[in-house]
């Protein structure tokens, strides 16, 4: 929400509103285009494309790591919804990115590899909104 504050007042306005439920909107266009089975949730095959459409070739241990970190965990009789509702499809997205664009910044010779010590990768990762 705060990303949606532009003047730091604490709260959100009418036109402040209006951005934040455009984000969601276009969101839920995402989510609607990647479930492709229109179950209601990302499975693992459509949160690879989606990621990978987005620019984030996962390796297949990472996907599952992802999905299994932003798995729905709503129980029915049936026992837990499969794959990622919307809420956490954004999250998981959201966090990909924020976590990529770190990683790059760190990454100066652009070769996918960095080197740093304990405290460097805490102060990136706690830094992270």
């Amino acid at each position: 929400m705060s990303m949606f504050d532009v003047d730091r007042s604490g709260t959100i306005g009418f036109n402040e509103f209006s951005g934040l439920w455009k984000y969601i909107k276009d969101w839920q266009n995402v989510f609607r285009h990647f479930d492709r089975d229109r179950s209601g949730s990302i499975d693992r095959n459509e949160l690879r494309d989606a990621l990978r459409q987005f620019g984030y070739n996962l390796s297949p241990p990472l996907i599952e790591l992802v999905q299994s970190k932003y798995a729905s965990n709503v129980t029915s009789a049936y026992g837990p919804a499969p794959g990622i509702t919307f809420d956490r499809f954004v999250r998981a997205c959201v966090v990909i990115k924020q976590l990529s664009a770190a990683f790059e910044g760190l990454d100066t010779d652009r070769d996918g590899w960095v080197q740093i010590n304990y405290d460097q990768f805490m102060q990136t990762v706690l830094s992270l909104p």
